[in-house]
């Protein structure tokens, strides 16, 4: 897999639409918790340890109706807990205490597969365990990935295998559940499950059970960071990018890694916490991030300078829409004016410096901007030629989009072409101030609507990321 694919993956993710969707879950209490809403694609519920994420799984698990664990039996403790669903176009709710689970109420039982990440480390201890393994081997087809699930493999792994055949063996010591073998070669070095580390056979294994489940299928994965480095965890998140876009396989998941949160956005997290008896589940805003919850202190990596209120709040719904692990690593900082701007990328570089700054002029400022050779940061301009307000208007004039708009703010169509009649002559920023004054929404209301209804798919919008993207990799 490309690493340059990997935000076409995600933006695909959040746009297409899944099957066999769990929409709510309620709780009725237990340990405190109550109605839950989940989000398309892709849910993660991340927290400290022992703030509840494993009692949402098994409740997960219960409803469902998949086999429950002693583990799971204790934390449910015969509680009530409801559920609603969606699968083959239909909605169904049940509640465990009627008897009855979504697998009862027509689900079909292959389309959801829980992913016990502790089988990875049981199965490979039963490999090694065994002195007749060979003979055993012997009674089952080896199937070598192709070039495809290669480079899938490669990616998740870090490594560069240049073969990996997979063995599925079944009926062993009475178990149903058939589980892999592997043979990989490196850098013409050969070995197996058994010789290889414990990160690695899970990162295999992991693959394993996603090439093994079929489209639109509900994956249920608990923490499955306890077993891989940094570097693997974002990588697994960008896999599971791939699979929700292409395979529709939709994945609910607990986690404490902010690498794994890295591209799913604050709508697709429910931040799980406890104090005493007091637990609560609420989705991340400015106010609770993400890193707070987890008890991380965040590293800032730089700092955006942009020219007023609207090119911030421009950058801002760009970026949560198409790169939000950018918008978590850098501040933006407004300084009035393209001057300022470039004032403060005067300020000189150094090896001592761990931080980067970025301006990010108006887009009328690309065939404009003096004294380039002054400045010692990187820039790059908004999308369009003109400045945000500008490109605003001007998308607006066509009324096909001023429709939508209207119909997003709820505002009748005809009163809002006889208001812009009155200041179509007015300077582009207070034509921006005054509309938004008619409309009596927040700015940032506003161009978020603007954003979503007449700009998001503009072929802009990825040139200005591809170009930030480049401008931050070029600050170091």
């Amino acid at each position: 897999m490309r690493s340059a694919k990997v935000q076409d993956y995600w933006r695909k993710a959040y746009k297409r639409k899944y099957k066999n969707s769990i929409l709510t879950l309620d709780l009725k209490g237990l340990n405190n918790l109550s109605e839950i809403e989940l989000s398309e694609g892709v849910v993660a519920f991340c927290g400290l340890n022992g703030a509840g994420k494993s009692t949402i799984i098994s409740a997960i698990k219960d409803i469902v109706g998949l086999s429950l664990t002693s583990q799971d039996i204790r934390r449910v403790n015969s509680h009530k807990i409801a559920g609603t669903a969606a699968f083959d176009g239909n909605v169904v709710s049940c509640t465990n205490c009627e008897q009855e689970r979504f697998f009862d109420k027509g689900m079909d039982k292959s389309s959801v597969k829980y992913m016990d990440c502790m089988l990875s480390t049981l199965v490979q201890s039963f490999m090694i365990e065994q002195t007749n393994f060979e003979e055993l081997l012997d009674q089952y087809d080896e199937y070598e990935v192709t070039k495809d699930e290669l480079e899938d493999i490669n990616y998740l792994i870090g490594k560069s295998y240049s073969y990996c055949s997979i063995r599925e063996i079944e009926d062993v010591d009475g178990s149903d559940l058939p589980f892999p073998f592997f043979q990989v070669e490196v850098d013409g070095i050969k070995y197996d499950t058994r010789s290889m580390g414990s990160g690695e056979h899970f990162l295999l294994y992991l693959f394993w059970c996603i090439k093994s489940t079929d489209k639109d299928t509900l994956l249920i994965i608990e923490e499955p960071e306890t077993y891989i480095s940094i570097f693997s965890q974002t990588h697994f998140a960008d896999y599971i990018g791939k699979i929700l876009a292409e395979d529709g396989v939709k994945v609910i998941l607990t986690t404490h890694s902010p690498y794994i949160l890295r591209n799913i956005k604050n709508e697709n997290i429910r931040i799980v916490s406890r104090v005493g008896n007091n637990v609560s589940i609420i989705m991340p805003d400015s106010d609770i991030t993400v890193e707070g919850a987890l008890g991380i202190s965040q590293n800032c990596l730089g700092t955006f300078f942009v020219e007023d209120r609207v090119a911030a709040d421009f950058l801002t719904v760009i970026l949560e829409d198409k790169a939000p692990w950018i918008l978590k690593q850098y501040t933006i900082d407004i300084v009035d004016g393209e001057s300022a701007i470039s004032e403060r990328l005067k300020f000189p570089k150094s090896n001592n410096i761990h931080y980067s700054f970025v301006g990010i002029y108006d887009g009328d400022m690309r065939d404009s901007l003096s004294n380039k050779d002054e400045l010692n940061w990187g820039y790059c301009f908004l999308p369009g030629k003109n400045a945000a307000e500008e490109n605003f208007r001007e998308c607006i004039r066509i009324p096909q989009k001023l429709e939508k708009l209207c119909a997003v703010l709820g505002k009748d169509q005809q009163k809002v072409i006889a208001f812009l009649a009155t200041i179509e002559g007015l300077d582009c920023h207070d034509w921006f101030l005054e509309f938004r004054k008619h409309l009596s929404v927040e700015g940032r209301v506003l161009v978020n609507a603007f954003y979503s209804t007449v700009m998001n798919e503009d072929p802009s919008i990825e040139e200005f990321v591809s170009e930030l993207q480049k401008v931050i990799e070029t600050n170091g």
